[in-house]
This record gives structure tokens, C-alpha cells and sequence, in this order.
């Protein structure tokens, strides 16, 4: 894995939410502040793929199996000087075909409500927010073990 390489696309794609969030919330959540270590750290609990083009890295992915239905996708980035391009797309249906050979139902995630390019994205790719009821219901009964956080969404999709 090519961290240093890894960590500037996290840190420099992540730079779009400090134009949602205050500097010192931005902080406190650890918004553009990836280290390697922190990877390295999460090698043995989550499964992290790479996209390139050209030998570049243009994405970044990390998710895990949460439980025998469930794959949570934590992150998930695309350089923004190759974004809409149809990229992200293609990545995503990478990562699904991989949470599909782990024999998951779901694949779900979390973004913020004023992330609208997050939001619309994982819309455009049949993602569908996922209401307090729907996170009682079997597939997505076991995507989360607390309340939703606010100001957050819950995506998901059966697989």
C-alpha cells in the first residue's frame, strides 16, 4: 500500500467539508487530518482498495463485514481533479461486487445532510436513505446499534 500517497488524496478530497463545517468542528471530527499511521492501525479490521488510472491513485476505500449481513463503507474517495468522471461509479461497483463475495445483504454508509455531492452521488447510484423504520426492518436491522446521528444520513442498498 502506498500510504503517503494514500493519505494526501484522503486529506485533500476530505477539504470539500471544510466548507460545511466550522474549523474547530472540523477538528474535532478530524476532517483532512489522515495519517498513515491511522491506516496501518486499521490494516487487521477493514479491507482497503485503491483505484488508478494511468498509475495514478485516483480513490481511496476502506470498508468492513460488521456483521454476517452488513458491510459498513467508512471511507470512500476520488481524487476531485478526477472526479465526475464516472470514476466513483465504477469504484463503487467494485467495492459492492467485493461486499457480494463476502456473502453481505447490504452495503451502508454514513455522510452528512449538507454534503449535497456525497448525497447525490450515492443517490445516482441507487443508494437510498435509510429512515429510522427501515433500520428495523431485515436487511438493514443490523446496520447500526445506536440512534442515528443528526444532521447525518444513513445510506443504504441490498446487494
Amino acid at each position: 500500500m502506498e500510504y503517503p500517497k494514500i493519505v494526501d488524496l484522503v486529506n485533500e478530497a476530505d477539504s470539500v467539508y471544510l466548507g460545511i463545517y466550522s474549523k474547530e468542528m472540523a477538528e474535532e471530527m478530524y476532517i483532512s487530518s489522515e495519517m498513515v499511521d491511522n491506516l496501518i492501525d486499521g490494516e487487521d479490521r477493514r479491507e482497503y482498495v485503491c483505484i488508478y488510472k494511468n498509475e495514478d491513485l485516483v480513490g481511496f476505500a476502506s470498508f468492513y463485514l460488521k456483521n454476517s449481513q452488513t458491510v459498513w463503507l467508512s471511507m470512500f474517495h476520488i481524487d476531485p481533479e478526477y472526479q465526475k468522471q464516472g470514476l466513483g461509479s465504477i469504484f463503487l461497483k467494485k467495492i459492492e461486487e467485493q461486499a457480494k463475495k463476502l456473502k453481505a445483504l447490504v452495503i451502508v454508509l454514513e455522510t452528512d445532510k449538507k454534503a449535497t455531492w456525497a448525497v447525490n452521488f450515492y443517490k445516482k447510484n441507487n443508494y437510498q436513505i435509510l429512515s429510522d423504520e427501515d433500520l428495523t426492518k431485515y436487511h438493514f436491522d443490523k446496520a447500526l446499534e445506536k440512534k442515528q446521528v443528526e444532521g447525518r444520513y444513513i445510506f443504504g442498498k441490498k446487494l
